[in-house]
Formats: C-alpha cells, structure tokens, sequence
C-alpha cells in the first residue's frame, strides 16, 4: 500500500476516534447576569429587546457544560436525541422564570434545545443527568442552592448603578461560601468592565469543586484568580428592573415562535 494512502487513513482513523471521545473531567454550572446579556444584546443591535427573569434582579442558569480540561468540549454528543418540549412540560414555569432566554424575539424552546443539544447529550453519560427532565432540573436545584445573588449580597455586594466592585471581593464573597474556587467572566464595553458570568465547578459525582482549567488564573495583587476580568478596573454589577411582560403571556409567544420555526 502507497505509503501516502497509510498516513491518511491513519489521520482519518485517528480523527474519528477524537470526534466519538466524548470523556470530559467535570462539569461547568454557568449563572449569567442578565443586565449585563441584554446590555450587549442592545449593543449588537439597538432594536434588540430583553426579556429579563420574572424575579427582580435575579440570576439566571446559562447551561450545564460538560468540560474536558485543557480543551473545550465534549459538545453535541448525540444529535439525534433531539430536545423534545413535552419532556421539560413538568418545570417549564420555572424555567421560564429562571433559566430565561434574555434574547427577546427568539425562543426559549431554541435556548434549552441549544444547551440540550450541544451540552445535555454529553452531560447523560452520567446516571443522574440522562434526560433532560433530570439536567434541566438539576440547573433549577443549583441555581437555588447556589444562588450567586444571595452568595454575594451576603457580602454586601448588590446590583448597583452607581458603585462598583472589585474582583477580589467577589471572587472571595464566592470562595468564603463555597470553600472552591470559581470562575468569573467579564464583558467589556464602553470602555467598562461588566459582570457577565459567574461559573462553579462539579465532579461526575456532583460534588463541588475548583474551576481550575476552565479560565487561566490572573494574579491580582496577592491573589490567583480564575477570570477574565481586568484587575486594575473595578466591576460593573448593573442593576436592572423587573421584567414589565407577563410570563403566563411570554410562555404563549414561545409556544408559537417554537412551532413556526
């Protein structure tokens, strides 16, 4: 066999064998501040609108990402076992409320058939996250166990449009409370740094853990954190108002825009 023909079937073995490893090291459980996504969805477009959570000032669940260290993935595990609504249909209130789709104009149907797809199908190697009743749920449990607003307006640190924080305070206010390290992401605009996410780490166990790996560490002042915030500009922690739509109302235009897709 030509020499040439050997090397590529050996490439294309190998790249098969990478495309169906679909091992990872530990979870990813990601909270977004919505002020801050609907800030950039507003800058991406001025027309853009945004549904924030039902609940004033309140956190919501981004996804449960299954994480290999070092790389980024395993995603879309299995694109056939598709996002099915009626699955979901027991906590969809809740969900609605608390794992919302700031993009107004789209579906939150598109939203959690997005994280199912790409991120669920992975997550169901394990026991206790193989449907999406059971990874949709364990995100509504966390984000009340771990609720980043509590955790840090136990720290004194609230949505605000006048002050600001510095990293190392809410990197502590998380660590204090959790006992693990997080990971803190930023968006930049205007010239201001904006809190964007706040992310903790768990086991295949479930059992909570440092994020190391997931963002490279910085070292501001004494302290090794895991972030992509600037440590010489204090954070922006915007506080927004309460959603004005109706959520019985917002359930009915997700209903439509999923079935007119």
């Amino acid at each position: 066999m030509n020499f040439f023909v050997i090397i590529a079937t050996l490439f294309n073995c190998l790249q098969f064998t990478h495309q169906i490893n679909h091992d990872f090291d530990l979870l990813i459980f990601t909270q977004s501040w919505p002020a801050t996504v609907c800030k950039e969805w507003k800058k991406m477009n001025p027309r853009h609108k945004c549904t924030m959570p039902h609940k004033n000032d309140a956190w919501s669940v981004h996804g449960i990402w299954p994480t290999k260290l070092g790389t980024i993935g395993p995603a879309n595990c299995n694109r056939t076992w598709l996002f099915d609504p009626e699955k979901i249909r027991p906590i969809e209130d809740k969900l609605l409320e608390e794992w919302t789709n700031i993009f107004n104009g789209t579906s939150n149907y598109a939203l959690w058939a997005h994280e199912w797809t790409k991120h669920g199908t992975c997550a169901a190697q394990l026991e206790s996250l193989n449907s999406e009743l059971k990874y949709f749920s364990i995100g509504l449990d966390w984000l009340e166990k771990y609720s980043m607003a509590s955790i840090l307006s136990g720290a004194s640190i609230i949505p605000s449009n006048t002050d600001d924080y510095h990293i190392t305070d809410i990197n502590n206010a998380v660590k204090k409370t959790l006992n693990i390290d997080p990971a803190i992401e930023c968006r930049k605009m205007d010239g201001e740094s904006y809190m964007s996410e706040i992310r903790i780490c768990f086991t295949k166990e479930l059992k909570l853990c440092d994020c190391d790996g997931v963002l490279a560490r910085r070292y501001i002042g004494t302290d090794s954190i895991i972030t992509n915030c600037d440590g010489n500009k204090n954070i922006i922690y915007p506080h927004y108002k309460e959603n004005s739509l109706y959520i019985q109302l917002y359930k009915l235009v997700t209903w439509l825009q999923w079935f007119t897709l």
